[in-house]
């Protein structure tokens, strides 16, 4: 019980040694957690102060859970538990130094050290190896988002939550998957919390006066009829997006043939909710689109590829719009090269997911996710939330009876 104790408090101690604050108070003799980020990091450092401190802090920051972790296991010979708590410690040590006020740095370069060291022990000494479609999946979404975006916070919120599902989904279940996983989930945090902070997926509404965000974030509550599909039959899903689509065109064609409903729903009310578009005044509005493809697709298709299809709609068009008018520079034809990489990026994610779980073949996943993505870039006059899902249920359907469903 003892050495458990002094594990962990050697654990903390080791942690809350901060080279950035020592460095920056010698060098410069001012407190690192009053400039730049207010972090004593190894970034902050690198940036207040210049690479050549920020070089031995970086390694110390990333070992020093590491060695809390090795200390406790092999020198006080504890339980693998607690050393890990013990490297949980540390990473605490770093955030809540004692004699600095209990106010230090984020903890992301000690967490990123242990989070490291843990795959090494599932990979390498556990042999328990990922799936080689895994790694190419997570690849490429690092591939498209640093290529979009050039910032590490994007990075981690996108590949984190993939990286996390496959550890759950592929390794076995142990004190080190939970730590791995407790790191990942902290990190994960510390992305959005940065992403927030320093607004970096704030889209200019002033630019885009017509874009209504929430419709797009409300997206995904969408999946509520893909997610149906494998619980009722499907005459009676088909019944039930009909019933919902039948309210919805109904709205529409009110709006349509009545000035004085029009007027209510574009200018009346904009100042409380912005509900349509200035461009729907005199057409159906894209909700309606949506359910009206939701309600082809599962009337058409087989069901695996509805799911599919309109899952390829629902998350391409948002993270496309997300990234695409954040990001966004390169012209490409009425859209933009970061929006078409980062709806391909989503439909291959989704895609893959699914084919873990239903009988489609990876072909049929990655012809549907280009077809998806090529019909959404192309500047033709159907409406994306017609045409995306319908022209790719068409092809994917082609594809299985060509190859197969399965893999």
């Amino acid at each position: 019980m003892l050495n458990n104790i002094i594990a962990i408090i050697i654990g903390y101690l080791i942690g809350s040694i901060l080279p950035a604050y020592f460095l920056c108070r010698w060098i410069k003799h001012i407190d690192i957690r009053t400039i730049g980020t207010f972090n004593a990091g190894t970034t902050n450092l690198k940036r207040s102060v210049g690479i050549l401190p920020a070089i031995p802090t970086a390694i110390y920051d990333t070992i020093k859970g590491i060695l809390a972790i090795l200390i406790a296991q092999y020198g006080l010979k504890t339980p693998l538990s607690i050393a890990y708590l013990s490297g949980l410690a540390a990473i605490l040590g770093h955030i809540f130094p004692f004699y600095l006020g209990f106010r230090g740095g984020q903890g992301a370069a000690t967490s990123t050290g242990i989070l490291l060291f843990n795959l090494y022990e599932i990979f390498v000494v556990g042999k328990t190896f990922p799936e080689v479609w895994d790694l190419v999946v997570i690849l490429l979404v690092i591939a498209i988002i640093w290529f979009i975006s050039r910032t590490q916070e994007l990075l981690s919120i996108t590949v984190l939550p993939l990286f996390i599902y496959f550890l759950i989904l592929r390794t076995p279940f142990n004190w080190i998957l939970i730590t791995t996983l407790i790191i990942a989930g902290y990190l994960l945090y510390l992305g959005i919390n940065n992403i927030v902070r320093f607004q970096l997926l704030k889209i200019d509404t002033e630019k885009y006066p017509d874009l209504r965000l929430w419709r797009k974030l409300l997206r995904p509550a969408a999946m509520a009829f893909p997610i149906l599909s494998f619980f009722v039959s499907k005459m009676t899903l088909i019944t039930l997006i009909g019933a919902v689509l039948a309210v919805f065109f109904f709205l529409d064609f009110s709006r349509i043939i009545s000035k004085r409903v029009n007027q209510f729903f574009l200018k009346d009310i904009t100042n409380v909710f912005k509900m349509f578009k200035e461009k729907e005044s005199v057409r159906m509005s894209s909700m309606t689109l949506f359910l009206m493809s939701c309600f082809l697709c599962f009337l058409l298709f087989e069901q695996k590829i509805a799911f599919t299809a309109v899952t390829f709609l629902i998350f391409g068009d948002m993270s496309a719009v997300m990234l695409g008018l954040v990001y966004g520079k390169t012209k490409l034809f009425n859209k933009t090269l970061e929006g078409t990489l980062a709806h391909f990026m989503a439909c291959i994610v989704f895609g893959y997911i699914i084919h873990i779980y239903l009988p489609i073949s990876l072909l049929t996943i990655f012809v549907g996710s280009l077809t998806a993505t090529f019909i959404e870039v192309l500047p033709i006059a159907i409406d994306d939330n017609l045409s995306v899902p319908i022209i790719a249920g068409a092809i994917m359907t082609i594809s299985s009876r060509l190859y197969g469903f399965q893999s």
